[in-house]
């Protein structure tokens, strides 16, 4: 039989009861055949580093939208100057969610307004290695095939689309519902009019008012 102490390999007799390892009696209460102990010295393989999960919505968030003007050329109608005051526009106009359905599926394959900022600090995220989620109500207009030629198409940095349904480091959005609704470590509400009113009850919501806010959090939060 072979033991292993202090790292050193010792081979001891099976024929006798008792030994002596470093002047200390040793008593073998069982015999077995020879066994080896292997301690490696290192780890064979080479560990990655966790990636960064950022869930990111699409609307409100990288792209932006004319409502007044959308809204006039599919209903017909000028919005008052008073800014948008609910996510819902539904809400905001009094009509029924089937309408602002059919007015967005004319919407989202055109060309997008970006946000300043957004696509630049994108790439250079992907550039480090973040996983970047898509989680955008587009899905339901467009499937998530569509949605992610859009943005392969529109140049768009992303790494999966989901639903929201996953576990994220950082979760972006203008939507208080859908960030309280996420498995998110950290919060980013992006400030828009229609979120403006949002009492944030449990203090979970950090605020942002554009892409350099945002990178700074994510900056002091994942990489310092």
């Amino acid at each position: 039989m072979r033991v292993l102490v202090d790292y050193k390999e010792v081979t001891t007799c099976s024929a006798i009861p008792s030994i002596s390892l470093a002047g200390a009696p040793v008593l073998i209460t069982e015999v077995r055949p020879e066994l080896t102990i292997v301690w490696p010295t290192a780890c064979p393989y080479k560990l990655e580093p966790c990636r960064k999960r950022l869930c990111i919505d699409l609307d409100g968030v990288i792209c932006e939208y004319d409502f007044p003007e959308i809204v006039k050329n599919f209903f017909g109608v000028d919005l008052p100057s008073k800014p948008i005051y609910a996510y819902d526009l539904a809400d905001v106009l009094g009509v029924a969610p089937i309408h602002i359905n059919a007015m967005f599926q004319e919407q989202v394959y055109g060309k997008p307004n970006l946000v300043v900022g957004a696509v630049e600090t994108l790439k250079d995220w992907k550039s480090k290695g973040y996983n970047l989620v898509i989680y955008s109500n587009r899905v339901k207009y467009m499937g998530v095939s569509s949605l992610g030629k859009w943005l392969i198409d529109w140049q768009i940095p992303f790494n999966d689309i989901d639903g929201g349904n996953g576990k994220y480091d950082i979760h972006i959005d203008d939507s208080p519902a859908k960030l309280m609704a996420t498995d998110s470590r950290i919060k980013l509400l992006y400030n828009q009019p229609w979120n403006e009113g949002c009492f944030d009850l449990t203090k979970s919501l950090v605020r942002v008012k554009n892409w350099k806010e945002v990178k700074d959090h994510v900056h002091s939060l994942l990489e310092n």
